[in-house]
């Protein structure tokens, strides 16, 4: 239980934080979308990624292939209910 709760503080936290101070107005729009874009296309997917290294569902070799659009949908349960599909 401890790991799925760190994976969803990883996940949502920094998201978070980046509408709140866009909210509060101290992110510009510009940077607003960039760092949206860095967060979707490059922190989540690492994220994602070491999370299924960590449960032994790929291996290090198979990192890259987060970075693949819907790659990892096949562990969806998995990465956000801690479910194995079988």
């Amino acid at each position: 239980m401890k790991n799925i709760i760190n994976y969803y503080a990883a996940i949502f936290f920094p998201i978070t934080t980046l509408v709140l101070l866009t909210a509060a107005g101290l992110v510009s729009a510009n940077a607003f979308v960039t760092l949206l874009l860095i967060y979707a296309l490059i922190y989540h997917p690492f994220v994602s990624g070491l999370r299924l290294i960590a449960n032994n569902k790929i291996n290090k070799g198979e990192l890259w292939k987060n970075f693949i659009p819907f790659w990892n949908l096949k562990y969806f349960s998995f990465l956000f209910f801690n479910a194995d599909v079988k």
